[in-house]
């Protein structure tokens, strides 16, 4: 665990965040890599963004990292562009901008 954390604060030259290959209109896969979905949970404080929920309040909690602009819509999938939900917010809400 002490390894992972080290390398998800390192500050060496990143590998690439993406594994998976992009559609022809995006720059980014769908899916956030290990290492960027870890880092919007820590920035985000592993509660959810619109109603404030956590698992460490309640370990009945889900968290899911969500594209604010659907990646269907073109969002791509950088730290900018996702945000952690708890999983009633998120598949409450729809891709409709």
């Amino acid at each position: 665990m002490l390894k992972f954390v080290e390398y998800v604060n390192s500050n060496e030259v990143q590998q690439k965040e993406n594994y998976r290959m992009p559609s022809s209109k995006q720059k980014t896969s769908r899916d956030p890599s290990l290492r960027l979905w870890f880092k919007v949970l820590k920035r985000d404080n592993f509660s959810c963004k619109k109603c404030g929920c956590s698992p460490a309040k309640d370990p009945k909690v889900v968290l899911h990292v969500d594209h604010i602009i659907p990646w269907s819509k073109g969002g791509e999938t950088v730290i900018e562009n996702l945000e952690t939900l708890c999983q009633d917010c998120s598949l409450g809400k729809s891709n409709d901008l």
